[in-house]
């Protein structure tokens, strides 16, 4: 099957699992994200977060992490709420739970989804895949930007033209070669809301 053919049936059958947005990436990433990231570390700016040093290789090169990888399948779905979460910041006598971890954890929701596009896939291509939910040395954020699904802010989080962050990242990796997207533009300037907000 042509490569244009599948991605447009590949983003069709996203969404009708769920997905509001696929993007596509080639297996790789700049070397200067990789260089970015090793001096991330090597200035200790990780604090105790281990695990972020831990596989730093496989973490900047999908390659290296599956060396049978072609492309990155990029998805996001919108947990945005339907109210203005800053409103329960003003009842002082209740904590404040994260938007994301108020309903159910979001790897189970995402990976399943993802498992259930990835067989999709393989049936339709017969190539082969593998499923990622932020928890492999996998650097999303990068990958997500570098496909066109959105940048990465100030505040380090991705941020979407049109669900803002309010986007659960999953990825496919895969054999397929599938035309990558365009990447997506920084739109920060010199808006700093996000770090004036943060605690």
């Amino acid at each position: 099957m042509e490569a244009k053919s599948i991605k447009q049936r590949l983003q069709h059958e996203a969404h009708a699992i769920g997905f509001d947005v696929v993007k596509i990436s080639a297996a790789a990433l700049p070397a200067q994200t990789q260089k970015n990231f090793h001096a991330f570390l090597a200035e200790d700016r990780h604090g105790e977060m281990d695990w972020l040093e831990n596989r730093s290789d496989e973490r900047t090169n999908p390659q290296t992490l599956w060396q049978d990888a072609k492309t990155v399948i990029m998805l996001g779905m919108n947990y945005g709420p339907d109210i203005d979460p800053m409103s329960a910041l003003e009842a002082k006598s209740a904590g404040t739970i994260s938007v994301y971890a108020q309903h159910k954890d979001y790897h189970d929701v995402v990976k399943k989804r993802l498992k259930r596009l990835a067989r999709w896939l393989v049936t339709q291509s017969n190539s082969e895949v593998k499923v990622f939910v932020d928890t492999a040395p996998v650097m999303e954020k990068p990958l997500a930007a570098q496909s066109g699904l959105g940048w990465q802010g100030k505040h380090t989080n991705l941020v979407s033209r049109e669900f803002g962050s309010w986007l659960f990242l999953g990825s496919i990796f895969t054999t397929l070669v599938i035309p990558d997207d365009e990447p997506e533009v920084d739109h920060c300037g010199t808006c700093q809301n996000c770090l004036d907000i943060c605690p």
